[in-house]
């Protein structure tokens, strides 16, 4: 044994500057950014978007929204909810903190809401106000927790995705739906443009699949997207934007997408027998077959048949959209 002893702090040597850790998280995340969005995200989501942004009357819109009504919409909950931590609803708070890592995700904050007479979840997020997930009681008491983990995901996927100028956009269009969302303030008095209201009912279908894509980001076993979100529908749950199907059809929908798996893109044929909901839950099952799916999770198996690059799971997914399956 020597006799020289080093007297050197080898924990010094240990980079402990913010400087360096967010080069470093800012590295990693670039790695999933394509053409300025994520390499999850339905190619058709940042499209419809873009052509959003693009049209007559969008920018005022987005400026009354953005200004007023997701800020009035924040305030109050911060009043009247409760906030998810470490000690106050644990399980919640742990959930969202493992969706986060996965989606390499700022936390945002979490606001249980006790004063909203039905289960639901949905997300608010501006240049004005740190992102926030908002859960009522109901659905805590609704639901599993694979289904809540889900759910997180997806709105950790709004919020990445930068859907809530959107979301809350869509509000607008929902006078005659009784279940949607109403929020505590529409400060935009003119007529919505009609082009803007045909593009929104358009965007939130691409939406549904970009959420849904990041939802299995997040899951423990992301092979049990179809039975979890069928399920959900199942107890009849009502989303943000109003939509619900009691009647899903779980083992038509396993059917197809197994039939899918091995099936070529150009042999997709069209089949109109599956509703909104259950064609939104086969096409975003095609993300388990995406070679992105296990960029992000590469803890996941490997399926045993072919994967697909993220255009082609696009382009797959846009077929089952419009109405195909296999």
């Amino acid at each position: 044994m020597s006799s020289a002893v080093s007297t050197e702090n080898p924990l010094l040597n240990i980079d402990t500057d913010f400087g360096s850790y967010l080069n470093i998280y800012t590295r990693s995340f670039k790695n999933h950014i394509i053409d300025g969005q994520l390499d999850y995200a339905f190619d058709s989501d940042f499209a419809v978007r873009q052509k959003i942004v693009g049209l007559p009357g969008w920018s005022k819109f987005a400026k009354a929204i953005n200004t007023t009504d997701v800020t009035i919409e924040a305030k109050n909950l911060f009043v009247k909810c409760e906030q998810a931590g470490a000690l106050k609803y644990s399980d919640i708070f742990m959930m969202l903190k493992k969706c986060c890592e996965r989606l390499e995700l700022a936390l945002p904050v979490v606001l249980i809401r006790n004063d909203y007479d039905r289960p639901l979840i949905y997300s608010i997020a501006t240049d004005m106000i740190d992102p926030c997930i908002v859960i009522t009681s109901q659905l805590i008491d609704m639901c599993s927790s694979e289904e809540l983990e889900l759910l997180i995901g997806i709105e950790c996927g709004h919020i990445q995705n930068n859907h809530c100028t959107y979301s809350w956009a869509f509000t607008y269009l929902n006078s005659n739906n009784n279940y949607a969302y109403r929020p505590s303030e529409r400060s935009y008095k003119g007529a919505v443009n009609p082009q803007i209201v045909g593009a929104l009912a358009e965007w939130i279908h691409d939406a549904d699949i970009t959420a849904d894509r990041a939802g299995m980001i997040c899951m423990d076993n992301p092979g049990r997207f179809a039975e979890t979100a069928g399920g959900l529908f199942e107890k009849e749950y009502v989303d943000f934007f109003g939509r619900s199907q009691r009647d899903i059809r779980l083992e038509k929908i396993q059917n197809s997408i197994e039939r899918n798996k091995m099936t070529t893109t150009r042999s997709l044929t069209k089949d109109s027998s599956f509703s909104e909901m259950e064609r939104r839950i086969i096409a975003s099952a095609e993300f388990l077959s995406c070679e992105s799916l296990f960029t992000w999770r590469p803890d996941l198996e490997q399926p045993e048949n072919r994967k697909f690059s993220g255009e082609v799971c696009d382009v797959r997914s846009s077929i089952i959209l419009s109405g195909g399956q296999g």
